[in-house]
This record gives C-alpha cells, sequence and structure tokens, in this order.
C-alpha cells in the first residue's frame, strides 16, 4: 500500500521525538530533488492555509524552500494577522531586502496581512555591533513580534542538498566562515543559526554573528 510508508514512518518520528504531529510527503523512487521541493512546498502551502489565521504572527525564515512555498499559496484572507521576517538577509554583495520581502509579501497578500522586514545583514562582521544595534527601538520591535509569533516556517539549510541552501551559495559566508563551520562540525542551519549532528549549537561562534532567533526560541 503505497500510503502506508509515509504513514508509518511519520509513526516513528513523531515517537522518537515526542512531537504532536509529522507530515512526510509521499514521493515516488525516481523522484528529483527539484520535483521533491517543488511538492514539499505545494503540500506546505496547502497545510499553512488551514492553521495559519486572522490575530495570528507568522515568522518567517527566507530561503530556497520558503520561496518555493510562497509560489504555491492557497489564497486565504485573514484579519489583524502579521508576517514577520526572522533573520536578515544582506551579504557582502547587497543588502538582499529585494529577495526577503519579494518572499514576505507574496505572504501578506496571500493572507491579506501586515507585514515587518528585518532589515540587517544575515552575519555581522562584529558581535559587538550587533549587540548595539538590538538595543535599537526599531530593531527590539522586530524582535519582539518574533518572540510572540504564533507560527514559525523555515527549512533546515544543508551544505550538501541536492538543491544548496541560498546562504550557502549567495556570497553571505566567507572561506573563514566556512573553514569554522567544517572545525564546529555543522551539518545544517535554520534561519541562519548552525547546528551539528546531536542538534546542539551552542559554542558555534558564527552563531553569535548571525541575525536569525536563538534555536532555543
Amino acid at each position: 500500500d503505497p500510503q502506508d510508508h509515509p504513514q508509518q514512518l511519520e509513526e516513528n518520528i513523531q515517537k522518537a521525538f515526542g512531537l504532536q504531529r509529522i507530515h512526510v510527503v509521499p514521493m515516488g523512487e525516481r523522484t528529483t530533488e527539484a520535483e521533491r521541493l517543488e511538492r514539499v512546498a505545494q503540500y506546505t502551502a496547502n497545510y499553512l492555509s488551514t492553521i495559519f489565521s486572522s490575530n495570528m504572527i507568522l515568522g518567517i525564515a527566507w530561503g530556497t524552500t520558503t520561496s518555493a512555498i510562497s509560489r504555491h499559496l492557497v489564497p486565504k484572507t485573514t484579519h489583524h494577522s502579521q508576517i514577520v521576517q526572522l533573520n536578515g538577509a544582506g551579504n557582502t554583495e547587497n543588502l538582499g531586502i529585494e529577495y526577503a520581502s519579494e518572499i514576505l509579501m507574496r505572504f501578506a497578500q496571500n493572507f491579506r496581512a501586515a507585514y515587518h522586514l528585518f532589515p540587517v545583514p544575515a552575519f555581522f562582521d562584529r558581535v559587538e555591533t550587533k549587540n548595539s544595534l538590538w538595543e535599537e527601538t526599531s530593531i527590539k520591535r522586530i524582535l519582539d513580534l518574533q518572540a510572540r509569533a504564533d507560527l514559525f516556517l523555515y527549512s533546515i539549510g544543508s551544505v550538501n542538498a541536492g538543491i544548496p541552501s541560498h546562504v550557502h551559495t549567495d556570497g553571505y559566508l566567507k572561506n573563514t566562515d566556512n573553514a569554522e563551520l567544517k572545525r564546529a562540525e555543522v551539518v545544517g542551519d535554520i534561519a541562519t543559526v548552525f547546528f551539528r549532528e546531536d542538534g546542539s549549537y551552542k559554542n558555534i561562534s558564527i552563531n553569535q554573528r548571525s541575525s536569525g532567533p536563538s534555536l532555543e526560541l
């Protein structure tokens, strides 16, 4: 039974990690990486429309997958809802505002929601600069919205994915950063906050310079 496999996998994952709900998207054996991305994006977009409603805050981390999801959204009118960007998009080449804002704008238009950009670099050069900026009233407002979000939408970025994570391909990381990630045995990131294979993320120095929220959140 082709339907049995994803249901069994969902149950196994749910029990292993003590999670409330798991969704596994069925795939054929010969499905390409691009097809997988589109199927997951479409499934997620449909599911999101069933759980996001009026008076809610949705936090979104920009990236390859969330961009794909934004193209499959199911139109739904909500009231007094808000969309907030979880991590900055600026890098050494540009501020990244156009890329991040395009994604957030699609969600905002789809749900008739207000949206809030986070106009900061993805990674700061110095921890001190980030700490100072985090004290600014305008930035605190965004951080407060992130902390009060009802839902978070993000994907897990990977260095070795068939479709590479946006953060690993578009000038966000320097050679020294990549060397540091290798030394720290990093396997992926969530909203530009990196973690190891066992899920730990403390003592990875680049995380102190990241604009993304702590994985505790």
